[in-house]
This record gives C-alpha cells, structure tokens and sequence, in this order.
C-alpha cells in the first residue's frame, strides 16, 4: 500500500466519522471539507471549514487515538490520504522537538473539543 494516494469525495460524502480509529490523514487540493463533532443531544456542532491546502485528520495519527471528529466534503473534494509511514517519513524530516510538540498541540486541541461538547450539552 502506498504511503501516499489521491481521493476524490463527493459534496456530502463522509471522510471519516468521530470515534474511528484510522492511520491517515488528509491534505486537501480542491474543495470544502466541514469538521464536526456531536454533542451529547446529537446536535451538530462546526468545528471548522476547511479548504485548498488544509490538513485534517492528523490529530488521530499524532496520538494513536480515535478520531476526536467527523469529516464531510461540503463541497467536491480532492485529497491526498497519508497514511502513518507517510506521517513518519515527514516527520522523520523535523527535528525531535517538533514531534514533541505536535503531540502536546494535539492534545491540547482534543481537550477543547471535548470542553466545547460538555458546554453545549448544558445549554438548554
């Protein structure tokens, strides 16, 4: 399996969903790609819209974890998918201390995802 491959997404199709547990993420090309999470009422809640030249997906491949969001193309998407030999190859480009920090980022972030979950369910 290559490293490194293009997919193409149709407005509306779902990338990935939150709580799976994947080794890639993804750059996009073209397109619009909404993250969102679910809150404790099923609503949905935009995390971000992202666009040409983005990444999403990483924070999974960062700390082996499962997926702290949901991904759906907006728009019509084309990506490129790096899988975790992929990730490590870049990495393997960057000093250790980047590394580091990446992991302290991502978890920072999920953190706050999963605060922004527990203030909305408390709303009425």
């Amino acid at each position: 399996m290559s490293s490194i491959t293009k997919e193409s997404f149709k407005a509306g199709d779902f990338i990935f969903f939150e709580g799976d547990i994947e080794a890639h993420f993804f750059i996009i090309e073209s397109g619009e790609v909404s993250i969102f999470m679910k809150d404790k009422k099923g609503q949905k809640i935009e995390v971000a819209r992202l666009k040409d030249g983005e990444t999403f997906g990483e924070f999974a491949l960062i700390d082996k974890g499962a997926r702290s969001a949901s991904a759906q193309a907006v728009t019509p998407v084309k990506a490129m998918k790096i899988s975790s030999e992929g990730y490590e190859m870049m990495l393997n480009e960057l000093p250790l201390w980047a590394s580091s920090m990446l992991r302290s980022f991502s978890s920072r972030l999920k953190q706050m995802n999963t605060n922004m979950k527990e203030l909305r369910a408390k709303q009425p």
